[in-house]
């Protein structure tokens, strides 16, 4: 089957701004060549400075992008439970040869533990919230499409779209399950009889992901399927997308410019 008709016919599409806002229309290929390359530029800072320069360029991308508060706040905070358990253990793991600022009981406080601890917070949101920017206003079956015309292995792009159609029924699979462990006097904690539980119920998704796993893939088979799944996007290059490879590139040189003065 070949890749056409109108990229709007895609399922599964993420983000509530994507109907609405200008990066809604810009070509997912770019897309995904900017996103790429952002996340490797951050990743490359060094300095607070630039960090908290790519931040601000996120939080604007991230308010064109017009993502709903509650979802975007929602994400931050699993993103920065990660960061909050890395404050934990940075601050105090300098100590020799630091530079002590605080003292807790027998633990040091060091200046370069809090700067590395600031920096690495500062450049993962700057990532992820560019990321959802970027790549979040366009529908993930689109992406799929766009990540093949790029050229990615046809795993990957496989591995992606099956994980997009079926992450929602295996949640639903262990929404059921709870249900029914809550329905028989289930109580989460740190007893032996609650984790018992808990790994029954791993266990249980385990065994049904893979049966339903296995009934797809017959089923995929006996419809013709040889190992590439078909998405119907259309790709055309138009004036928007280059005014938006114009923005990223400035937002590049902004970003970056601290860095390559250093």
């Amino acid at each position: 089957m070949a890749e056409s008709e109108n990229t709007a016919s895609a399922p599964f599409q993420e983000g509530a701004g994507q109907n609405s806002s200008i990066l809604a229309r810009v070509d997912a290929r770019v897309k995904i060549v900017c996103a790429v390359l952002w996340s490797l530029m951050v990743s490359w800072l060094h300095g607070t400075g630039g960090a908290w320069v790519a931040l601000a360029a996120a939080v604007a991308l991230i308010a064109l992008a017009r993502w709903p508060r509650r979802n975007l706040i929602n994400r931050l905070l699993t993103v920065n439970i990660f960061f909050m358990f890395m404050w934990l253990m940075l601050p105090f793991s300098f100590s020799s040869p630091g530079h002590v600022v605080a003292t807790i009981g027998p633990l040091k406080v060091t200046r370069e533990g809090l700067d590395l601890a600031t920096l690495l917070t500062l450049k993962g949101n700057a990532i992820v919230l560019a990321v959802l920017a970027i790549l979040g206003t366009s529908p993930l079956y689109v992406l799929a499409a766009a990540g093949r015309r790029l050229r990615f292995p046809e795993k990957l792009v496989g591995l992606f779209l099956l994980t997009v159609r079926y992450y929602q029924v295996i949640f639903k699979e262990y929404q059921r399950l709870r249900k029914a462990m809550r329905a028989r006097g289930f109580k989460l904690g740190l007893s032996r009889n609650s984790l018992r539980g808990v790994s029954n119920l791993v266990g249980s998704l385990l065994v049904r992901s893979f049966d339903r796993a296995e009934r797809v893939h017959r089923a995929m088979v006996s419809r013709g399927y040889m190992g590439i799944i078909w998405v119907r996007a259309e790709f055309r290059l138009k004036g928007i997308d280059l005014a938006f490879t114009l923005v990223m590139l400035a937002l590049f040189v902004l970003v970056g410019g601290g860095e390559w003065k250093r």
